[in-house]
C-alpha cells in the first residue's frame, strides 16, 4: 500500500515561493527606480501643440497636375521641452482623426523644419505657421536633433487622401514622444 503524503507538497510549493520572492522581488525596487527615472525624465520634457491644419495641393497652371502633384496635405507645429539633447530623431505616424475617431493616415513626411519666425502683430495664425517667412534663419532644415531645451518644428506631410469629413485632433510621432492635439483649420483649395 502507498501512502501519500502532503508534507513533500508542501515542501516542494515553500521552496517555489522562496525562489520566487528571493530572485524575483530583490529585482523589483532596481525596475521600479529604473521606471520611475524614465518616467521622471518623460515628465521633465514637455512637448506640445501650437498648430495644426490641412488642404490640398492645387497647381498654379490651368491644366490639370499630374496625380503625385494633386495631392492632400497637413502642416503641424510643436514644441518640444527637453532636459538634454537627443540626436538622430525621427518624425513618423502623423494621423488626423475626425470626432468619431476616424483616421486620415500620411503617406510620408515632406519636411521638418526648425520653426524660428517671429510672430508680427497683424498677421494671422495661418499665415503665421504657414508661411516662410522673409529672413532665412526663420525656418531651416531640421538635422533630427532635439537639443536641450525648447525647439519649435514644423511638420508638412501629405496624407494618402483627402479626409472624408472634418479633422478635430491630429496625432504624431517625434521620436518616443507622442504629440496630439487639435486642428486649426483647413486652407482654401
Amino acid at each position: 500500500m502507498r501512502r501519500f503524503s502532503i508534507c513533500p507538497m508542501r515542501t516542494l510549493l515553500g521552496t517555489f515561493w522562496v525562489l520566487v520572492v528571493g530572485f524575483i522581488l530583490p529585482a523589483a525596487p532596481r525596475s521600479l527606480a529604473q521606471s520611475a527615472a524614465t518616467k521622471s525624465e518623460a515628465e521633465s520634457a514637455t512637448a506640445k501643440s501650437l498648430f495644426c491644419a490641412h488642404g490640398p495641393y492645387r497647381g498654379l497652371t490651368r491644366n490639370p497636375p499630374p496625380p503625385e502633384f494633386y495631392s492632400e496635405f497637413a502642416v503641424a507645429v510643436v514644441e518640444i521641452d527637453s532636459p538634454n539633447e537627443t540626436r538622430n530623431v525621427s518624425v513618423s505616424g502623423f494621423v488626423l482623426f475626425d470626432k468619431t475617431g476616424k483616421a486620415t493616415k500620411s503617406k510620408r513626411v515632406v519636411s521638418v523644419e526648425e520653426f524660428n519666425r517671429p510672430r508680427v502683430a497683424t498677421e494671422g495664425e495661418f499665415a503665421y505657421y504657414l508661411n516662410p517667412g522673409d529672413n532665412p534663419d526663420d525656418t531651416r532644415p531640421w538635422n533630427g536633433t532635439l537639443p536641450a531645451g525648447k525647439i519649435r518644428l514644423r511638420i508638412r506631410v501629405e496624407l494618402v487622401k483627402a479626409p472624408l469629413t472634418y479633422p478635430v485632433r491630429y496625432r504624431v510621432r517625434v521620436g518616443r514622444r507622442v504629440i496630439e492635439g487639435p486642428v486649426d483649420g483647413a486652407w482654401p483649395s
